[in-house]
């Protein structure tokens, strides 16, 4: 049997409502942050990404996260992020859960 997606998520998601800012080729504008994890986000997108491509997300007034798409379904479409993962707890410190760090914070 396998497990979940939850099951092998090293750490957990956040459901969360916020604006974020991609940056990609040719590509430049927000979508909705449905979750997030201090490995990736579940982004909304008001269009299917085609052939374009996100290099980055932004989160409100924090620095930018370089990103790479896991997967895509229509316009929602899962990034993981390639940061260093202190650099990635840094700027997400703030929008979520301090449940989410606890597996990061016993290494």
């Amino acid at each position: 049997m396998t497990k979940s997606g939850e099951e092998r998520r090293i750490f957990p998601r956040a459901e969360v409502t916020l604006i974020g800012r991609m940056k990609g080729e040719p590509l430049k504008k927000d979508c909705a942050v449905m979750d997030i994890s201090l490995t990736g986000a579940k982004l909304e997108l008001d269009e299917e990404l085609n052939d374009r491509t996100i290099e980055s997300v932004r989160f409100s007034q924090t620095s930018g996260l370089n990103v790479s798409i896991a997967w895509q379904k229509g316009c929602s479409v899962g990034v993981h992020f390639t940061d260093d993962p202190h650099d990635i707890a840094n700027v997400l410190e703030t929008l979520i859960p301090e449940s989410c760090f606890e597996p990061f914070s016993k290494k």
